[in-house]
This record gives structure tokens, C-alpha cells and sequence, in this order.
């Protein structure tokens, strides 16, 4: 009985101390075991429950000074003393209800929900300066920071915010960290890249997304910026046995032709490399990257290198193909520093208005030339004090962080005067409507999608008071420019003005074979990841230029169906579809020679007796994603049921 009764007492003392030893488990899995901060685990949960209660966030990123020097000279256990020491200090500059973490080897976070940026920047310089005054060891401690401030409220993003923080941190880092003279220092790395620290340091932070490296070959060593480590969450600056470990992160399909690439590279046979492939970012998940790089020679007396940047095309600056501008991803680049430096920062955004009109009169291309001299006046304007950039397909923002309000509002004015006089496209001269907003910020706080979004609504607002587009066209075009259906984007007809005309153009070609021929971009989803949504866009017009060259030639009538499928009546003739695919195919090479964003064409048979309906055009798609789901031809033909044609397929 006393046996029974102990168990029961235990079995009770057990479930009471369940709540207990719960919520010990999670505070140990969300501590760091050296500091007793908190980990990164913690960091992440931390940031989205304040992100859960909309609550303004002040956040610092810190790092550790040399800390892999200390380890390297001076062994781990000092190492271990060098990172609680900072610890203890960012503990004693903390207020009550902020919290800090160690986030990684020498990485720490702090997250604040009452300290504004100047605040908590103040308090960490004073921690610094007390930590390097205090110090007795052999090598200096100290640390670098950098703070960002966003409000979950006002839509603004949790990884911006740590991004911005993480840049400044990296910025600080390369003006104001304690650089140790190493040529003195017997290390491991000592001249394995024969470049100085701090230069190397300097090319690291020239521009974002793109990663600077240095790859001793005969040791089989790499040096990679700092960015890298962010981005592709690299272990570390100092990578060994380099091409194993890239097996372990570059695409599984992408992995032969890197490696046969590199391998060329280690023997010597080939010494530039220029390539593309995907590789896993620190989120895990996979980006399109460039590399380009060149082998230098060494002899007996000192090692063979291989130089270059890795681009990663997620986060890199692009250029504009028609008017050389920079891009959107260029544009938000551009606002961040701004924001990060805190300074004034003008923006004035032009919108073109009639471009869906002028696409379908002159064609794309006319459009470009005529966006390319907008371009052209709009930087003459600017004198390179500002930047241009297209963020838009008939958009551009210019951007100044070197003006006073007073010369803002000049350079405004000059604008308006240079976009709203004539320009000529196709040997006409015309004058479309043109939109433009400006926005001054004595100090830039708001994250850059609230900033582009207050663009966006300054620029709806002013196209309420403005007109409808008015283009000095004959009126009978300009009526039937506004009339018709058209694609803003492709210049193509929408599907039930397609068929219309695709009737009406058979009832005149009642003799020769005709089909419905749909075309699938494929893949167009995971294009515009990798490369943006503005290079999507270009693609889709470039192949509605294609199509409608075809219309131009009066062979057929192409019209566009949304998303990436576009859908064309022509002569059914093989060498004509050929053709026909074999320059969209070419016009998508232009912007990605990837076998995964090849195009694929479905063709349908028609009676040119009938009247077109969808459900040909339904035939034809279906056809195209059957074929597509099996891989057995870029050039699918399916014959009609009330033909005796039989079905057939072209190979790529």
C-alpha cells in the first residue's frame, strides 16, 4: 500500500512540475549556453511576436572585432572570454524591456521596443569606447554596430529592417574597426591572397549582391567577402577544400557543368570563366548567380589565384536593355542607402501615359526609341548630380541625396519643361501625357516599400485630376486605338477582340490551311524571381513584338491571353510555325538562354469555313501542356477530330 501511495505522490509531484519543466525546456532551447543570452531561435521568435503586436521596433546588429584572430593567436578559451566580456557590456548599456542575443560565433542583436536609431547608436558607441578603454589583454576588443528602426504598422518588413542594420553594421565595420597589422602575425592565412585586409575589405562593400573572391588554387583556399556570408550563409570568409563544398550548395542540375567549369579552371586549360548557375541563399532557397573570374599564374615562388565576383541576380544591380537605365532592383538598392545614411533624399517619379495606344499604331520598338529620349532628357536634366532610374516598364524615378529642398524643387521644374515637350517616335511628333511627383525627405526613415508605395499613391492621385491620354493622332486611329482591346503590355488583342478579328480576318482567306498556334512561356513564375519583375515584362513584350510583326505583315492575327500564353492564327504550314517559334524562341534567348525557360507552341488545325470559338484555342493549349507534361516536343501539332490528319510532334 505505502508502495502505491509513494507512486501516486510521485506520479502527482510529476504532472505539477510538467508547466515548470516546460517552460525550462524552452528557455534552454532558446538560450545561448556561453552568454546566457538569447540564440538565435530566440532572436527569430522574439522579432515575430513584436511583429504579431504591431509594435515600432529598434534593432542594432553587433559584431566582434578580430574574434578569429583571437582564436587563431591566442586559442578558443580566450576567444570564448573575448565574446562573454562583450556580452557583459552590451548587458550593462541595455535599458529594462530590451533584450539582446547572440545570434551567431561573434554576432549579437539587440531588439528594442522604446529606444528611437539615435538612441540606442548613442549608447552603443559609449559601450565601445568604454570596452577598448578597459581592456587588458594583448589585442584590442571592440566591436562594430549598426541600428535600423521599422513599425510593423505602416507595413514595413521584419528582414528589412535586419538587413539595413546588417549593412550598417558591415559599413561601420569597414571605417571604424580595429585592423590589426597581420603581415606580423603567423597564421594559417597570413599570405595565402596577397592583398591587404583592408582593401579587400573595401572591394566587399562596392556593391550589393555582388561577392568578391580570392581562391588560392594551389591550396585549394578561398577568400569571400563579407557579404557573402550574409547572403549565401557562408560559414566563412575563409573557405577550404572550396569545390567540395560548393557541390553542396550549387543546383543539383547546375552541379556537372560547375564543376566541369571549375575544374578546367584548377588545371589551367581554361583561365577566364564566365557562367551561370543556382545556388542556396541563406534562407535556403535557390538564386540565380553569375560568376566570372580569372586565373592568374603563379610559379614555385608564389601561388596560382583565381580572381572574380560571384553576381547574385536576386539582390544585384541590373541595367535597363532599352534606355540603359537602372532597374527597380537598382532603385530599392539606391533608397536603402539613402536610408541607412540619413540623409535628405529627393525623389520625383514620371509616369508616360498613352504607351498601350502608341504600341499598337507604332509597334514596341518605336515605343523604346521614344522612352530611350525621355531617358536621355531626363539625365542631361540631372547633370549627374541625380539618378535615373526606369523602375517601371513606362515609368522612372529620379533619385538625389545631393540637393537642398530649394535645388530639389528647381530640378523638379526642369523635369516637367524637358518630359512635357514633343518627342518624335516612328517620324511623328507627338506629345503624350506625362505624370510627375515629387517627394522631398529631410531624413529618410520609412522603409523602401513604404517610400515607393507613397510614390505610387501621389501618382494615382495625380492622374485623377489629369485627362484622359490625348495623342495628336487622326481621329479615326485614335478612335480605334481606344475602342479595341489591347494588352497594355503587349501591344496584343485580349482574347474576345482576338477572336473577333480572327474571323474577320478568315471571312477574307477562305482559301489555304489555317491554325490556332498558342504559345507558353514556361516557367515565367520562377523568371521573374531570378530576374525580376521588369525583365518578365520585357520577355512578354518582346515576344508580343514578335506576334506582331506577323499581324504587321497582314500572315495572321496574334493576341495575348494573360499570364505568359499568347495565341495566333496562321498559315498551317510546318516551315511557317517553325518559324514562327524559332523567333520567339530567339526573342526569350535574349534575356535567358535557359533550357527551363524555353517556350513551347501547341498547334491546332482549323476549318476556314467556321467560326473561330475558344474552344480551338482551348485544342491548342491543351495540346501545348500535354506535350509539355511528357517532354516530347517544343512544337506539338493535334489534328481535329472531323479531320483525317493524324497527330504529330516536332522534336526541339
Amino acid at each position: 500500500m505505502d508502495t502505491v501511495s509513494n507512486y501516486t505522490e510521485t506520479l502527482e509531484k510529476t504532472v505539477r512540475d510538467l508547466p515548470e519543466r516546460q517552460e525550462d525546456l524552452i528557455r534552454t532551447a532558446f538560450t545561448d549556453q556561453l552568454t546566457g543570452l538569447g540564440n538565435r531561435g530566440g532572436f527569430t521568435r522574439s522579432l515575430e511576436e513584436l511583429w504579431e503586436q504591431d509594435a515600432p521596433v529598434t534593432m542594432a546588429f553587433i559584431d566582434i572585432d578580430n574574434l578569429k584572430h583571437c582564436n587563431d593567436v591566442f586559442g578558443h578559451d580566450e576567444g570564448n572570454r573575448y565574446i562573454l566580456q562583450v556580452s557583459l557590456y552590451l548587458k550593462l548599456y541595455m535599458k529594462v524591456g530590451e533584450a539582446a542575443f547572440r545570434i551567431g560565433g561573434d554576432e549579437f542583436a539587440i531588439l528594442s521596443t522604446i529606444a528611437t536609431e539615435d538612441d540606442l547608436a548613442e549608447r552603443l558607441k559609449h559601450c565601445r569606447t568604454v570596452l577598448l578603454k578597459n581592456n587588458d589583454s594583448e589585442m584590442p576588443h571592440s566591436f562594430s554596430y549598426g541600428v535600423s528602426h521599422a513599425d510593423p504598422a505602416l507595413g514595413e518588413a521584419s528582414n528589412r529592417m535586419t538587413l539595413d542594420a546588417d549593412h550598417r553594421m558591415y559599413d561601420y565595420k569597414l571605417r571604424h574597426a580595429m585592423h590589426l597589422d597581420r603581415r606580423n602575425i603567423t597564421q594559417v592565412h597570413a599570405d595565402d591572397f596577397e592583398i591587404s585586409d583592408r582593401i579587400f575589405d573595401a572591394f566587399s562593400m562596392l556593391n550589393e549582391g555582388r561577392y568578391f573572391f580570392i581562391e588560392n588554387l594551389d591550396k585549394h583556399r578561398t577568400l569571400w567577402s563579407q557579404g557573402a556570408l550574409r547572403d549565401l550563409g557562408l560559414p566563412s570568409e575563409h573557405i577550404d577544400n572550396c569545390r567540395d563544398y560548393w557541390k553542396t550548395r550549387v543546383h543539383p542540375d547546375d552541379l556537372e557543368a560547375c564543376i566541369n567549369d571549375i575544374d578546367q579552371v584548377y588545371n589551367g586549360t581554361k583561365h577566364r570563366r564566365v557562367m551561370q548557375y543556382r545556388v542556396r541563399n541563406a534562407n535556403d532557397d535557390y538564386v540565380l548567380c553569375r560568376a566570372r573570374g580569372f586565373r592568374i599564374d603563379g610559379d614555385g615562388n608564389v601561388p596560382s589565384l583565381y580572381v572574380g565576383e560571384l553576381v547574385n541576380h536576386s539582390l544585384a544591380e541590373t541595367v535597363d536593355a532599352a534606355t540603359g537605365l537602372g532597374t527597380q532592383r537598382m532603385l530599392v538598392n539606391a533608397i536603402d542607402a539613402c536610408r541607412r545614411d540619413r540623409c535628405e533624399t529627393g525623389l520625383i517619379a514620371v509616369r508616360v501615359r498613352g504607351t498601350a495606344k502608341l504600341n499598337e499604331l507604332y509597334g514596341a520598338e518605336a515605343v523604346d526609341n521614344m522612352l530611350a529620349e525621355y531617358a536621355g532628357r531626363m539625365l542631361s536634366i540631372t547633370h549627374g548630380r541625380s539618378r535615373v532610374y526606369r523602375s517601371r516598364s513606362v515609368q522612372f524615378v529620379v533619385l538625389s541625396n545631393d540637393l537642398d529642398h530649394e535645388a530639389f524643387e528647381q530640378l523638379t521644374c526642369h523635369l516637367k519643361e524637358a518630359v512635357f515637350a514633343p518627342v518624335r517616335i516612328a517620324g511623328d511628333t507627338i506629345t503624350p501625357v506625362c505624370l510627375v511627383v515629387p517627394a522631398f525627405y529631410e531624413h529618410l526613415t520609412h522603409q523602401t516599400t513604404a517610400v515607393l508605395g507613397e510614390l505610387e499613391r501621389r501618382l494615382r492621385t495625380a492622374g485623377e485630376l489629369v485627362p484622359n491620354d490625348s495623342l495628336p493622332i487622326p481621329e479615326a486611329e485614335r478612335k480605334s486605338a481606344i475602342d479595341e482591346r489591347i494588352d497594355l503590355l503587349t501591344g496584343l488583342y485580349r482574347p474576345s477582340e482576338f477572336m473577333r478579328r480572327a474571323n474577320a480576318f478568315l471571312k477574307t482567306r477562305r482559301d489555304g490551311a489555317w491554325c490556332i498556334a498558342t504559345v507558353d512561356m514556361g516557367h515565367m513564375r520562377l523568371f521573374n524571381e531570378w530576374h525580376g519583375q521588369a525583365e518578365g515584362d520585357r520577355v512578354l513584350a518582346d515576344v508580343g513584338t514578335v506576334l506582331k510583326d506577323i499581324e504587321n505583315a497582314d500572315m495572321g492575327v496574334a493576341g495575348y491571353w494573360g499570364q505568359d500564353d499568347f495565341c495566333v492564327l496562321i498559315p498551317f504550314k510546318h516551315t511557317t510555325v517553325h518559324q514562327i517559334y524559332n523567333r520567339v524562341r530567339e526573342a526569350v534567348a535574349r534575356h535567358d538562354d535557359g533550357v527551363g525557360f524555353w517556350p513551347s507552341m501547341g498547334v491546332y488545325p482549323i476549318d476556314s469555313n467556321e467560326e473561330i470559338t475558344i474552344d480551338a484555342q482551348a485544342k491548342a493549349m491543351f495540346t501545348n501542356r500535354r506535350e509539355k507534361t511528357t517532354l516530347r516536343s517544343a512544337l506539338p501539332f493535334s489534328a481535329p477530330r472531323s479531320t483525317s490528319a493524324k497527330s504529330c510532334s516536332t522534336a526541339r
